[in-house]
């Protein structure tokens, strides 16, 4: 069985998770406090016998990712103390605030 055990490991392994992950996922699957375990082997052999698909970042990527609340948002060209978001209508270069309120 432990040649079996160490496929089964090997297998999540090769699908990008980590020993820590593997380890983790056991765990989470014993069962509670008091109750016996008759076979622990056959247990750990269910508990690994699917793997689960891992994404893993791809290096060639289209470009960075943005969230959906941040799609459309342009960082204005005015003096903030902080990067500043606003969502242009136009081509507009400067927030509402920079507009209105022009630095002198």
């Amino acid at each position: 069985m432990r040649d079996e055990l160490a496929h089964l490991a090997a297998r999540w392994l090769d699908a990008g998770h980590s020993s820590t992950d593997v380890h983790e996922h056991i765990l989470r699957g014993l069962p509670g406090a008091g109750t016996p375990v008759h076979r622990p082997g056959g247990l750990v052999r269910y508990l690994l016998r699917d793997v689960p698909r891992r994404e893993l970042p791809s290096l060639v990527s289209a470009g960075p990712r943005i969230s959906a609340r941040l799609e459309g948002t342009r960082e204005c060209a005015g003096v903030h103390t902080q990067p500043m978001l606003f969502r242009p209508i136009g081509d507009e270069t400067h927030c509402a605030a920079c507009t209105l309120n022009p630095p002198q």
